[in-house]
């Protein structure tokens, strides 16, 4: 049976970038770096992140959208942009909580959750 989530794998046209970014805007630090190729990031709270280069950007923004969970919605999104970061409005279907999504440098999206 599955126990947790290992990691989030994600492609990038800006491996470079892609790896700088998630480091200064999101907290991850570096693993293992592989210019050009491959990068394994961590980040104490919000765990393991491979970062894979691609020059077929069709493989960019496809799949899972993975999920990253906060307090207080509001202050997050707040947080989030005022780095530069492109978020939604927060939303919520029924009695869900309130979620919204973000864009990482090459249009990735991640979706953010108030527990």
């Amino acid at each position: 049976m599955l126990v947790r989530l290992s990691h989030i794998m994600l492609y990038s046209k800006q491996h470079a970038a892609s790896v700088k970014w998630y480091c200064e805007k999101l907290g991850y630090e570096v693993d293992y770096n592989a210019p050009g190729e491959y990068a394994s990031l961590h980040h104490k709270n919000l765990g393991r992140l491979a970062i894979h280069a691609t020059s077929d950007v069709s493989m960019i923004g496809k799949g899972a959208m993975p999920y990253f969970l906060c307090e207080d919605i509001k202050t997050t999104i707040s947080d989030l942009r005022t780095k530069g970061i492109t978020v939604s409005e927060p939303t919520r279907e029924g009695e869900s909580p309130w979620f919204c999504d973000m864009q990482d440098l090459d249009g990735n999206l991640w979706g953010i959750e108030e527990r």
